[in-house]
């Protein structure tokens, strides 16, 4: 195997997909989950407000027909207090009246205090609501943070860094001629494996063409490569391949 090349713009960028594309379906599903997460809040959101609009529209008119009816009330009172005034003759009657009118916009009152009562609970009760989806809503922010930073945590953490190495093979061609050839594979290196000198590197080569491990160092045996092989495509999932070959090579340089 020669030294790794610098590849060009095309065959990095190919590679980089490759690679990002096995951690698509993880990716993927964590930014369903957030965005349906966002859209029921959201929808809660619209339901409560909707709700809170009509109930306010609601209470807003009960309010003003009972102001109306107060007023009005207060006006039959006034006349009924000329009245009185007017004819002494009908003061009982009257007098009679004008109590029933009392304890009426007396009820009246009443009634607007409780109306206006649960309409300053029903807003506590929407600001209280309002506070508990904000909440929620930073809460998805800070995992599709999390879901942003997984790479990033990869190279800090398990100390893994990828990058596209050439191959040159060399074949047979016509009469008798060597034909040199170069394949394209992915070198993944792992820092942070050696318990004596975390700085160590060690890796393993990967074919994208043949999805195979063909190479390591320090040296495993092939089973242990067809293994670390069998692994990512049986499940697809590039980071168990990781962890296993990971594991591998870490026991590797443990046993000598």
């Amino acid at each position: 195997m020669s030294g790794d090349t610098i590849p060009n713009t095309e065959l990095q960028l190919r590679e980089n997909i490759h690679v990002l594309q096995g951690l698509q379906p993880e990716m993927q599903d964590l930014k369903n989950t957030v965005a349906e997460y966002i859209e029921n809040v959201q929808n809660a959101i619209l339901k409560r407000r909707a709700d809170y609009q009509r109930t306010l529209s609601h209470l807003k008119s009960t309010e003003t027909k009972l102001k109306s009816e107060i007023k009005m009330n207060k006006s039959l009172r006034d006349q009924l207090i000329q009245d009185l005034s007017n004819e002494m003759r009908r003061r009982d009657e009257l007098s009679v009246k004008y109590e029933e009118m009392r304890v009426q916009q007396e009820n009246l009152e009443l009634q607007e205090l409780q109306y206006s009562k649960q309409l300053t609970d029903v807003e506590n009760k929407i600001a209280v609501k309002l506070r508990e989806v904000n909440e929620q809503r930073n809460k998805a922010k800070n995992q599709t943070t999390l879901v942003n930073d997984k790479l990033f945590q990869f190279e800090q953490l398990l100390g893994l860094s990828i990058e596209n190495c050439l191959t040159e093979n060399t074949n047979s061609g016509d009469e008798g001629e060597d034909a040199n050839t170069e394949t394209e594979q992915i070198k993944f290196t792992f820092r942070n494996v050696d318990p004596n000198d975390f700085s160590r590197e060690v890796f393993f080569v990967f074919d994208p063409l043949k999805a195979e491990i063909v190479f390591s160092n320090p040296e495993l045996q092939p089973e242990v490569l067809k293994k670390g092989t069998q692994i990512f495509t049986e499940t697809k999932e590039i980071g168990f391949m990781w962890k296993f070959m990971r594991f591998s090579l870490q026991e590797k340089l443990v046993s000598g």
